[in-house]
């Protein structure tokens, strides 16, 4: 019983330090995520990072550097990302894209 709540007090206290346990995205699949949504052009992602997230096209992915260039669906703001700093990326539903887009488009 002593065990489990030492468990329990250290889980507790590294969650409130800020220590993450959730392994990070491995750079393979990230990678790959990165060139299929390049590929289909019509595949809009959603990028959570540390603090913030960002919902739109990825239209650059500079393998150099370790980056990607992101476009919000207004195509108004664009955003360089490093992709050290990605912690969950995400295809956007085709639904959803398309109804942001034709919510920007009537403005």
């Amino acid at each position: 019983m002593r065990q489990a709540f030492q468990l329990v007090l250290d889980k507790l206290h590294s969650f409130l330090n800020g220590n993450d346990d959730h392994p990070q995205i491995e750079d393979n699949s990230l990678t790959a995520m990165i060139e299929q949504a390049i590929q289909k052009k019509t595949t809009a992602v959603h990028i959570i990072l540390a603090e913030t997230s960002f919902t739109g096209d990825i239209v650059k992915h500079d393998a150099n550097r370790q980056q990607i260039i992101v476009k919000n669906f207004s195509k108004n703001v664009t955003r360089i990302i490093r992709i050290s700093d990605i912690k969950r990326l995400r295809f956007v539903p085709s639904t959803v894209q398309k109804a942001q887009k034709s919510l920007f488009k009537k403005e």
